[in-house]
Protein backbone atom coordinates (compact mmCIF):
# COMPACT_ATOMS: atom_id res chain seq x y z
CA UNK A 1 0.00 0.00 0.00
CA UNK A 2 0.97 3.48 -0.79
CA UNK A 3 2.30 5.48 2.38
CA UNK A 4 0.38 9.34 3.22
CA UNK A 5 3.53 10.64 2.22
CA UNK A 6 3.46 8.85 -1.37
CA UNK A 7 -0.59 9.60 -1.98
CA UNK A 8 0.68 13.59 -1.74
CA UNK A 9 3.40 13.04 -3.87
CA UNK A 10 1.07 11.54 -6.61
CA UNK A 11 -1.85 14.04 -6.72
CA UNK A 12 0.87 17.01 -6.47
CA UNK A 13 2.12 15.99 -9.36
CA UNK A 14 -1.13 16.09 -11.21
CA UNK A 15 -1.73 19.13 -9.82
CA UNK A 16 1.38 20.93 -11.19
CA UNK A 17 1.14 19.07 -14.09
CA UNK A 18 -2.56 20.71 -14.78
CA UNK A 19 -1.57 24.14 -13.80
CA UNK A 20 1.78 24.42 -16.01
CA UNK A 21 -0.56 22.87 -18.54
CA UNK A 22 -3.07 26.19 -18.33
CA UNK A 23 -2.69 29.09 -20.03
CA UNK A 24 -1.60 32.10 -17.62
CA UNK A 25 0.00 29.76 -15.19
CA UNK A 26 2.74 28.21 -17.53
CA UNK A 27 5.98 28.16 -16.63
CA UNK A 28 6.78 30.40 -19.60
CA UNK A 29 4.42 32.43 -17.95
CA UNK A 30 5.74 32.65 -14.48
CA UNK A 31 9.32 33.27 -15.92
CA UNK A 32 8.04 35.99 -17.52
CA UNK A 33 6.75 37.42 -14.46
CA UNK A 34 9.45 36.85 -12.15
CA UNK A 35 11.82 38.57 -14.98
CA UNK A 36 9.50 41.76 -14.85
CA UNK A 37 10.14 42.13 -11.09
CA UNK A 38 6.32 41.41 -10.00
CA UNK A 39 7.15 39.28 -7.04
CA UNK A 40 6.97 40.98 -3.98
CA UNK A 41 10.26 41.61 -1.94
CA UNK A 42 12.08 38.91 0.37
CA UNK A 43 13.49 39.31 3.72
CA UNK A 44 16.29 36.55 4.50
CA UNK A 45 15.09 33.60 6.77
CA UNK A 46 18.33 33.41 8.77
CA UNK A 47 18.52 36.42 10.46
CA UNK A 48 14.64 36.70 11.07
CA UNK A 49 14.60 32.98 12.83
CA UNK A 50 17.38 34.43 14.83
CA UNK A 51 15.71 37.57 16.16
CA UNK A 52 12.74 37.07 18.47
CA UNK A 53 10.92 39.71 21.43
CA UNK A 54 12.97 38.07 23.54
CA UNK A 55 16.11 37.81 21.77
CA UNK A 56 18.25 39.79 24.03
CA UNK A 57 17.75 37.85 27.40
CA UNK A 58 20.57 35.83 28.62
CA UNK A 59 17.95 32.55 27.87
CA UNK A 60 16.17 33.35 24.28
CA UNK A 61 13.03 31.49 23.79
CA UNK A 62 12.48 29.80 20.48
CA UNK A 63 11.70 32.09 17.46
CA UNK A 64 7.73 31.01 16.50
CA UNK A 65 6.72 29.85 13.41
CA UNK A 66 3.32 29.87 13.02
CA UNK A 67 1.49 27.83 10.86
CA UNK A 68 -2.16 28.71 8.75
CA UNK A 69 -3.67 25.05 8.30
CA UNK A 70 -7.22 24.23 7.33
CA UNK A 71 -6.88 20.90 7.86
CA UNK A 72 -4.57 17.84 7.53
CA UNK A 73 -4.55 13.89 6.83
CA UNK A 74 -4.85 12.88 10.70
CA UNK A 75 -6.80 15.53 11.53
CA UNK A 76 -9.14 16.14 8.80
CA UNK A 77 -11.16 19.30 8.89
CA UNK A 78 -9.44 22.15 11.45
CA UNK A 79 -10.69 25.39 10.52
CA UNK A 80 -12.17 25.18 7.15
CA UNK A 81 -13.75 28.82 7.73
CA UNK A 82 -9.97 30.46 8.27
CA UNK A 83 -9.59 34.02 6.89
CA UNK A 84 -5.90 33.50 6.09
CA UNK A 85 -5.04 36.91 5.96
CA UNK A 86 -6.61 37.92 9.45
CA UNK A 87 -4.82 35.02 11.04
CA UNK A 88 -1.63 35.99 9.37
CA UNK A 89 -2.18 39.92 11.08
CA UNK A 90 -2.76 38.21 14.36
CA UNK A 91 0.45 36.15 14.02
CA UNK A 92 2.82 38.72 12.97
CA UNK A 93 1.53 41.50 15.77
CA UNK A 94 1.85 38.46 18.41
CA UNK A 95 5.26 37.79 17.71
CA UNK A 96 5.77 35.27 15.03
CA UNK A 97 9.13 35.33 12.91
CA UNK A 98 7.63 32.87 10.12
CA UNK A 99 3.93 32.78 9.16
CA UNK A 100 3.93 29.08 7.39
CA UNK A 101 0.96 28.76 5.12
CA UNK A 102 -0.34 25.19 4.29
CA UNK A 103 -0.75 25.53 -0.28
CA UNK A 104 -1.75 22.26 -1.06
CA UNK A 105 -5.23 21.84 -1.62
CA UNK A 106 -6.67 18.11 -1.45
CA UNK A 107 -5.76 17.31 2.05
CA UNK A 108 -4.49 20.03 3.92
CA UNK A 109 -7.20 22.67 1.94
CA UNK A 110 -4.55 25.24 1.47
CA UNK A 111 -3.76 27.76 -1.78
CA UNK A 112 -1.68 29.88 -3.40
CA UNK A 113 -3.99 32.67 -2.59
CA UNK A 114 -3.83 31.83 1.17
CA UNK A 115 -0.43 32.39 1.29
CA UNK A 116 -0.79 35.46 -1.18
CA UNK A 117 -3.50 36.89 1.68
CA UNK A 118 -1.21 36.43 4.15
CA UNK A 119 1.45 38.09 3.14
CA UNK A 120 -0.53 41.29 1.94
CA UNK A 121 -1.92 41.32 5.74
CA UNK A 122 1.55 41.52 7.33
CA UNK A 123 3.41 43.43 4.24
CA UNK A 124 2.77 46.94 5.48
CA UNK A 125 4.49 45.98 8.70
CA UNK A 126 7.85 47.56 9.43
CA UNK A 127 9.34 44.74 10.66
CA UNK A 128 7.22 42.09 9.17
CA UNK A 129 7.62 37.98 9.89
CA UNK A 130 9.07 35.72 6.70
CA UNK A 131 6.30 33.95 5.05
CA UNK A 132 7.15 30.05 4.75
CA UNK A 133 5.18 28.14 1.59
CA UNK A 134 4.64 24.61 3.15
CA UNK A 135 3.65 22.58 0.57
CA UNK A 136 4.99 19.17 -1.16
CA UNK A 137 8.06 20.55 -3.57
CA UNK A 138 9.29 18.69 -6.25
CA UNK A 139 9.45 20.86 -9.51
CA UNK A 140 11.06 24.24 -9.95
CA UNK A 141 8.31 25.47 -10.98
CA UNK A 142 6.42 25.12 -7.35
CA UNK A 143 9.62 27.87 -6.50
CA UNK A 144 8.18 29.70 -8.97
CA UNK A 145 4.91 29.88 -8.23
CA UNK A 146 6.22 30.36 -4.35
CA UNK A 147 8.19 33.21 -5.48
CA UNK A 148 5.53 35.27 -7.60
CA UNK A 149 3.02 34.93 -4.35
CA UNK A 150 5.25 35.94 -2.14
CA UNK A 151 6.86 33.44 -0.08
CA UNK A 152 10.36 34.73 1.93
CA UNK A 153 10.80 30.27 1.71
CA UNK A 154 10.21 27.05 1.12
CA UNK A 155 9.98 23.84 2.28
CA UNK A 156 12.06 20.97 0.91
CA UNK A 157 11.38 17.49 2.80
CA UNK A 158 14.28 15.03 2.48
CA UNK A 159 12.04 11.97 2.70
CA UNK A 160 10.06 12.85 -0.57
CA UNK A 161 13.25 13.88 -2.62
CA UNK A 162 16.23 11.72 -4.83
CA UNK A 163 19.16 13.03 -3.70
CA UNK A 164 20.01 14.88 -7.42
CA UNK A 165 16.18 16.39 -7.12
CA UNK A 166 17.34 17.98 -3.44
CA UNK A 167 20.16 19.93 -4.95
CA UNK A 168 18.93 21.10 -7.47
CA UNK A 169 15.73 22.37 -5.63
CA UNK A 170 17.83 23.97 -2.90
CA UNK A 171 20.12 25.89 -5.38
CA UNK A 172 17.47 26.80 -7.37
CA UNK A 173 15.30 28.50 -4.08
CA UNK A 174 19.00 29.75 -3.67
CA UNK A 175 19.39 31.31 -6.43
CA UNK A 176 15.93 32.83 -6.05
CA UNK A 177 17.21 35.07 -2.76
CA UNK A 178 15.22 32.02 -0.60
CA UNK A 179 17.00 30.14 1.69
CA UNK A 180 14.82 26.74 2.28
CA UNK A 181 13.56 24.96 5.32
CA UNK A 182 14.77 21.81 4.90
CA UNK A 183 12.80 18.73 6.38
CA UNK A 184 14.16 16.17 7.61
CA UNK A 185 12.80 12.90 10.52
CA UNK A 186 16.15 10.82 11.12
CA UNK A 187 19.52 10.74 11.62
CA UNK A 188 20.32 9.69 8.16
CA UNK A 189 18.22 12.57 6.50
CA UNK A 190 20.34 14.84 8.86
CA UNK A 191 23.01 13.93 7.23
CA UNK A 192 21.67 14.92 3.70
CA UNK A 193 20.71 18.42 4.98
CA UNK A 194 23.98 19.07 6.42
CA UNK A 195 26.36 17.98 3.65
CA UNK A 196 23.77 19.80 1.23
CA UNK A 197 24.89 23.12 3.45
CA UNK A 198 21.49 23.43 4.98
CA UNK A 199 21.37 26.78 7.16
CA UNK A 200 17.75 26.34 8.73
CA UNK A 201 16.49 22.85 8.93
CA UNK A 202 13.46 21.15 10.88
CA UNK A 203 13.18 18.11 12.47
CA UNK A 204 9.54 16.82 11.84
CA UNK A 205 7.70 15.26 14.80
CA UNK A 206 5.59 13.23 12.67
CA UNK A 207 6.43 10.65 10.19
CA UNK A 208 5.37 11.70 6.90
CA UNK A 209 4.79 8.28 5.99
CA UNK A 210 2.47 6.70 8.54
CA UNK A 211 1.49 10.61 10.40
CA UNK A 212 2.17 9.25 13.57
CA UNK A 213 4.25 11.78 15.78
CA UNK A 214 6.92 11.10 18.16
CA UNK A 215 7.97 14.34 20.28
CA UNK A 216 11.47 13.10 20.73
CA UNK A 217 12.83 13.14 17.19
CA UNK A 218 13.76 16.62 17.15
CA UNK A 219 15.54 15.87 20.62
CA UNK A 220 17.35 12.72 19.38
CA UNK A 221 18.72 14.90 16.43
CA UNK A 222 19.40 18.16 18.37
CA UNK A 223 23.63 16.76 19.31
CA UNK A 224 24.17 16.32 15.48
CA UNK A 225 24.23 20.46 14.92
CA UNK A 226 25.15 21.13 18.37
CA UNK A 227 28.73 22.39 16.73
CA UNK A 228 27.30 24.33 13.50
CA UNK A 229 25.59 27.28 12.81
CA UNK A 230 22.44 25.50 11.51
CA UNK A 231 19.00 27.22 12.98
CA UNK A 232 17.32 24.04 14.27
CA UNK A 233 13.57 23.88 14.06
CA UNK A 234 11.31 21.45 16.04
CA UNK A 235 7.98 20.85 13.66
CA UNK A 236 4.68 18.95 14.83
CA UNK A 237 3.11 18.25 17.56
CA UNK A 238 4.04 21.40 19.67
CA UNK A 239 0.85 22.40 22.07
CA UNK A 240 2.14 23.44 25.16
CA UNK A 241 4.71 25.44 26.65
CA UNK A 242 6.47 22.26 28.60
CA UNK A 243 7.43 21.04 24.96
CA UNK A 244 8.72 24.47 23.79
CA UNK A 245 10.74 24.47 27.25
CA UNK A 246 12.25 20.86 26.62
CA UNK A 247 13.92 21.90 23.00
CA UNK A 248 14.58 25.53 24.64
CA UNK A 249 16.71 23.72 27.19
CA UNK A 250 18.23 21.34 23.91
CA UNK A 251 19.52 24.49 21.98
CA UNK A 252 16.19 24.27 19.50
CA UNK A 253 15.77 28.06 17.87
CA UNK A 254 12.95 27.90 16.44
CA UNK A 255 9.22 25.95 16.72
CA UNK A 256 6.58 25.92 14.43
CA UNK A 257 3.40 25.25 15.90
CA UNK A 258 0.02 24.84 13.48
CA UNK A 259 -3.18 23.15 14.73
CA UNK A 260 -2.79 24.14 18.31
CA UNK A 261 -2.51 27.70 17.19
CA UNK A 262 -5.45 26.97 14.69
CA UNK A 263 -7.94 25.74 17.50
CA UNK A 264 -6.36 28.41 19.97
CA UNK A 265 -9.75 30.59 21.36
CA UNK A 266 -7.35 33.80 22.31
CA UNK A 267 -4.40 33.14 20.01
CA UNK A 268 -2.53 35.83 21.20
CA UNK A 269 -2.94 35.15 24.87
CA UNK A 270 -1.82 31.03 23.74
CA UNK A 271 1.29 32.18 22.13
CA UNK A 272 2.82 34.11 24.90
CA UNK A 273 2.06 31.41 27.37
CA UNK A 274 3.58 28.70 24.82
CA UNK A 275 6.73 30.77 24.41
CA UNK A 276 6.62 32.25 28.33
CA UNK A 277 6.70 35.50 27.06
CA UNK A 278 5.66 38.62 29.60
CA UNK A 279 2.76 39.97 28.24
CA UNK A 280 2.60 42.66 25.84
CA UNK A 281 2.05 45.87 26.95
CA UNK A 282 -0.38 47.94 23.83
CA UNK A 283 1.25 50.55 22.60
CA UNK A 284 -0.95 53.27 21.47
CA UNK A 285 -1.07 55.46 24.37
CA UNK A 286 -0.92 53.16 27.03
CA UNK A 287 2.16 53.28 26.87
CA UNK A 288 2.91 56.74 25.46
CA UNK A 289 5.93 58.10 27.01
CA UNK A 290 4.63 61.80 27.16
CA UNK A 291 1.69 61.91 28.76
CA UNK A 292 0.36 65.01 26.78
CA UNK A 293 -0.47 65.04 22.66
CA UNK A 294 2.39 66.76 20.72
CA UNK A 295 1.49 70.13 19.62
CA UNK A 296 1.26 70.68 15.79
CA UNK A 297 0.80 74.55 14.65
CA UNK A 298 -0.61 75.26 11.47
CA UNK A 299 -0.52 78.22 9.23
CA UNK A 300 3.09 79.47 10.68
CA UNK A 301 4.30 82.73 7.67
CA UNK A 302 7.35 84.23 9.42
CA UNK A 303 10.89 83.31 11.01
CA UNK A 304 9.53 85.15 13.93
CA UNK A 305 6.70 83.35 14.62
CA UNK A 306 8.17 80.59 14.20
CA UNK A 307 10.43 81.23 17.09
CA UNK A 308 7.73 82.22 19.10
CA UNK A 309 5.94 78.45 18.65
CA UNK A 310 8.99 76.73 19.72
CA UNK A 311 9.89 79.29 22.61
CA UNK A 312 6.20 78.38 23.58
CA UNK A 313 6.91 74.45 23.16
CA UNK A 314 5.25 73.47 19.47
CA UNK A 315 6.75 69.86 18.52
CA UNK A 316 5.86 70.11 15.24
CA UNK A 317 5.00 73.96 12.99
CA UNK A 318 3.53 73.26 9.34
CA UNK A 319 3.75 75.84 6.67
CA UNK A 320 1.44 75.56 4.17
CA UNK A 321 2.09 75.85 0.43
CA UNK A 322 -1.58 76.00 -1.02
CA UNK A 323 -1.54 79.57 -2.69
CA UNK A 324 -6.01 78.71 -1.73
CA UNK A 325 -4.97 79.14 1.49
CA UNK A 326 -4.97 82.54 3.88
CA UNK A 327 -1.43 81.66 5.63
CA UNK A 328 0.27 80.56 2.66
CA UNK A 329 4.27 81.21 2.11
CA UNK A 330 6.53 81.69 -0.43
CA UNK A 331 9.40 79.11 -1.23
CA UNK A 332 11.63 82.32 0.27
CA UNK A 333 9.71 82.82 3.67
CA UNK A 334 9.92 78.68 4.48
CA UNK A 335 13.46 78.43 4.17
CA UNK A 336 14.48 81.37 6.68
CA UNK A 337 11.45 79.33 8.67
CA UNK A 338 13.46 76.36 8.41
CA UNK A 339 16.94 78.03 9.12
CA UNK A 340 15.32 78.78 12.17
CA UNK A 341 13.83 75.23 13.22
CA UNK A 342 17.09 73.69 12.21
CA UNK A 343 19.01 75.95 14.70
CA UNK A 344 16.62 74.83 17.46
CA UNK A 345 16.47 70.93 16.11
CA UNK A 346 20.27 71.31 16.84
CA UNK A 347 19.92 72.80 20.28
CA UNK A 348 17.75 69.61 21.02
CA UNK A 349 19.36 67.21 19.39
CA UNK A 350 22.77 68.55 21.48
CA UNK A 351 20.86 68.80 24.38
CA UNK A 352 18.06 66.67 24.78
CA UNK A 353 15.18 67.00 27.45
CA UNK A 354 15.22 64.73 30.23
CA UNK A 355 11.76 63.43 28.69
CA UNK A 356 13.70 62.60 25.33
CA UNK A 357 16.41 61.61 26.94
CA UNK A 358 15.08 58.38 28.74
CA UNK A 359 11.79 58.06 26.38
CA UNK A 360 12.18 54.00 25.48
CA UNK A 361 13.90 53.41 21.73
CA UNK A 362 11.11 50.91 20.07
CA UNK A 363 14.45 50.20 18.06
CA UNK A 364 16.15 48.34 21.17
CA UNK A 365 17.20 44.84 22.02
CA UNK A 366 15.88 44.90 25.39
CA UNK A 367 13.46 42.10 25.24
CA UNK A 368 10.73 43.77 25.15
CA UNK A 369 8.28 43.03 22.58
CA UNK A 370 8.07 45.99 19.79
CA UNK A 371 5.72 44.10 17.12
CA UNK A 372 2.46 46.23 16.46
CA UNK A 373 0.42 47.90 13.29
CA UNK A 374 1.79 50.29 11.19
CA UNK A 375 0.19 53.12 12.24
CA UNK A 376 0.49 52.78 16.24
CA UNK A 377 4.26 51.38 15.59
CA UNK A 378 5.06 54.46 13.45
CA UNK A 379 3.32 56.87 16.18
CA UNK A 380 5.19 54.95 18.43
CA UNK A 381 8.87 55.45 16.76
CA UNK A 382 8.11 59.19 16.66
CA UNK A 383 7.01 60.23 20.01
CA UNK A 384 9.43 57.08 22.36
CA UNK A 385 12.86 57.83 20.15
CA UNK A 386 15.10 61.15 20.27
CA UNK A 387 14.03 62.57 17.18
CA UNK A 388 14.76 66.33 16.47
CA UNK A 389 11.96 68.93 17.66
CA UNK A 390 10.65 70.69 16.52
CA UNK A 391 9.76 69.45 13.10
CA UNK A 392 8.84 71.17 9.92
CA UNK A 393 5.99 70.34 7.97
CA UNK A 394 4.70 71.13 4.73
CA UNK A 395 1.05 70.87 3.69
CA UNK A 396 0.33 70.81 0.08
CA UNK A 397 -3.03 70.43 -1.79
CA UNK A 398 -3.08 69.12 -5.33
CA UNK A 399 0.14 70.54 -6.42
CA UNK A 400 2.21 68.42 -8.67
CA UNK A 401 4.79 65.87 -7.05
CA UNK A 402 7.97 67.40 -8.62
CA UNK A 403 6.80 70.69 -6.85
CA UNK A 404 6.31 69.17 -3.87
CA UNK A 405 9.95 67.31 -4.25
CA UNK A 406 11.71 70.21 -5.16
CA UNK A 407 9.93 71.89 -2.00
CA UNK A 408 11.23 69.17 0.43
CA UNK A 409 14.87 69.88 -0.77
CA UNK A 410 14.06 73.23 -0.85
CA UNK A 411 12.88 74.11 2.61
CA UNK A 412 14.24 70.77 4.06
CA UNK A 413 10.90 69.58 5.39
CA UNK A 414 10.56 66.71 8.11
CA UNK A 415 7.29 65.65 7.00
CA UNK A 416 4.88 66.55 4.16
CA UNK A 417 0.96 66.85 4.24
CA UNK A 418 -1.45 66.05 2.11
CA UNK A 419 -4.59 68.03 1.92
CA UNK A 420 -5.86 67.12 -1.53
CA UNK A 421 -6.83 64.09 -3.98
CA UNK A 422 -3.30 63.11 -4.41
CA UNK A 423 -2.41 59.60 -5.78
CA UNK A 424 -1.72 57.08 -3.15
CA UNK A 425 0.66 55.99 -5.80
CA UNK A 426 2.56 58.99 -5.25
CA UNK A 427 3.68 58.63 -1.67
CA UNK A 428 6.46 56.48 -2.18
CA UNK A 429 8.16 58.80 -4.48
CA UNK A 430 8.13 61.42 -1.24
CA UNK A 431 11.30 60.75 0.94
CA UNK A 432 9.76 61.97 4.11
CA UNK A 433 6.96 60.85 6.35
CA UNK A 434 3.47 61.50 4.93
CA UNK A 435 0.62 62.66 6.84
CA UNK A 436 -2.55 62.42 5.00
CA UNK A 437 -5.75 64.77 5.86
CA UNK A 438 -9.01 63.06 5.84
CA UNK A 439 -12.10 65.26 6.45
CA UNK A 440 -14.64 63.99 8.76
CA UNK A 441 -17.37 65.07 6.49
CA UNK A 442 -15.94 63.80 3.51
CA UNK A 443 -14.22 60.62 1.94
CA UNK A 444 -12.67 58.60 4.73
CA UNK A 445 -11.33 56.19 1.97
CA UNK A 446 -7.61 55.20 2.63
CA UNK A 447 -7.79 56.13 6.27
CA UNK A 448 -6.87 53.37 7.93
CA UNK A 449 -5.12 51.08 4.92
CA UNK A 450 -1.88 51.16 6.42
CA UNK A 451 1.92 51.14 4.21
CA UNK A 452 1.57 54.57 2.47
CA UNK A 453 0.83 57.47 4.98
CA UNK A 454 2.52 57.68 7.77
CA UNK A 455 0.18 59.36 9.96
CA UNK A 456 -3.68 60.20 9.49
CA UNK A 457 -4.91 63.49 10.51
CA UNK A 458 -8.35 64.28 10.72
CA UNK A 459 -9.86 66.89 9.80
CA UNK A 460 -12.70 69.08 8.91
CA UNK A 461 -13.91 70.39 5.34
CA UNK A 462 -15.94 73.63 7.08
CA UNK A 463 -16.67 74.76 10.78
CA UNK A 464 -20.52 74.26 10.33
CA UNK A 465 -20.04 71.38 8.49
CA UNK A 466 -22.01 68.17 9.60
CA UNK A 467 -19.51 66.08 10.84
CA UNK A 468 -19.53 62.18 10.17
CA UNK A 469 -18.60 61.03 13.33
CA UNK A 470 -20.35 57.31 12.72
CA UNK A 471 -18.24 56.86 9.48
CA UNK A 472 -15.12 57.75 11.48
CA UNK A 473 -16.04 54.66 14.63
CA UNK A 474 -17.14 52.44 12.12
CA UNK A 475 -13.88 53.15 9.85
CA UNK A 476 -11.55 52.12 13.31
CA UNK A 477 -14.28 49.50 14.93
CA UNK A 478 -12.91 47.02 16.58
CA UNK A 479 -9.63 48.68 17.29
CA UNK A 480 -8.14 50.65 14.45
CA UNK A 481 -5.57 48.49 12.40
CA UNK A 482 -5.97 45.46 14.21
CA UNK A 483 -7.81 44.32 17.05
CA UNK A 484 -6.85 45.39 20.42
CA UNK A 485 -4.40 48.61 18.61
CA UNK A 486 -6.22 51.51 18.70
CA UNK A 487 -6.23 53.73 15.76
CA UNK A 488 -3.75 56.42 16.87
CA UNK A 489 -4.48 59.99 14.90
CA UNK A 490 -4.08 63.69 14.59
CA UNK A 491 -7.10 65.43 15.59
CA UNK A 492 -7.85 69.09 14.48
CA UNK A 493 -8.24 71.28 17.49
CA UNK A 494 -11.34 72.61 16.33
CA UNK A 495 -13.64 69.43 16.04
CA UNK A 496 -16.46 69.26 18.28
CA UNK A 497 -14.69 65.95 20.15
CA UNK A 498 -17.74 66.10 22.64
CA UNK A 499 -19.76 64.59 19.20
CA UNK A 500 -18.03 61.86 19.40
CA UNK A 501 -19.33 60.32 22.47
CA UNK A 502 -17.93 56.80 23.28
CA UNK A 503 -16.31 56.28 19.84
CA UNK A 504 -13.32 58.93 20.99
CA UNK A 505 -12.22 55.35 22.92
CA UNK A 506 -11.04 54.14 19.45
CA UNK A 507 -8.68 56.70 19.29
CA UNK A 508 -5.31 57.67 20.54
CA UNK A 509 -4.82 61.09 20.17
CA UNK A 510 -1.20 61.75 20.11
CA UNK A 511 -0.96 64.80 18.49
CA UNK A 512 -3.46 67.85 18.32
CA UNK A 513 -3.19 70.42 15.13
CA UNK A 514 -3.63 74.14 16.11
CA UNK A 515 -4.66 76.23 13.54
CA UNK A 516 -3.27 79.39 13.35
CA UNK A 517 -6.24 81.80 15.19
CA UNK A 518 -7.99 84.46 13.06
CA UNK A 519 -8.03 86.05 16.79
CA UNK A 520 -3.86 87.08 16.20
CA UNK A 521 -1.38 85.12 16.95
CA UNK A 522 -0.91 85.62 20.50
CA UNK A 523 -4.14 83.44 21.02
CA UNK A 524 -2.53 80.82 18.82
CA UNK A 525 0.60 81.17 21.31
CA UNK A 526 -1.51 81.07 24.35
CA UNK A 527 -3.34 77.52 23.58
CA UNK A 528 0.20 75.98 22.27
CA UNK A 529 1.59 76.82 26.26
CA UNK A 530 -2.10 75.94 27.44
CA UNK A 531 -2.05 72.62 25.60
CA UNK A 532 1.90 71.98 27.12
CA UNK A 533 1.13 72.38 30.35
CA UNK A 534 -1.71 70.19 30.12
CA UNK A 535 -4.58 72.66 31.11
Amino acid sequence: MPTILENIYAQRAKDVQLAKSTPGTTPADLKNLLAMQLAPSLIPLVPRLKRNPSSSTSSPSPSLMAEIKRASPSKGPIALSVNPAKQAQTYALSGASVISVLTEPTWFKGSLLDMRLARQAVDSLPDRPAILRKDFIFDEYQIDEARFHGADTVLLIVAMLSLDRLKALYAYSLSLGMEPLVEVNNAKEMKVALDLGSKVIGVNNRNLHDFQVDMGTTSQLVELVRETDVVLCALSGISSAADVNTYKEQGVRAVLVGESLMRAQDTRQFIRELLSWPQQTLFAGKTQTSPLPWVKVTGVRMKEEAKKCIAAGADMISVTFDITDAHHVSPGAAREISAVIREAQLATTSKPSKKLATAPDPSSSSGTPIFGPYFTLQMEHLITTPYRRPALVGIFKNQSLPYILSTISSAHLDFVQLNGTEPPEWIPHIPVPVIRRFAIDGDLKGFTKPGLHAFSLLDQESVNGEANWGAVVKSVEGGGEAEGFPMPVILDMELPIENLGLGIRNFTTWAMDIKRSEGGFEETLELIRSMKLGQ
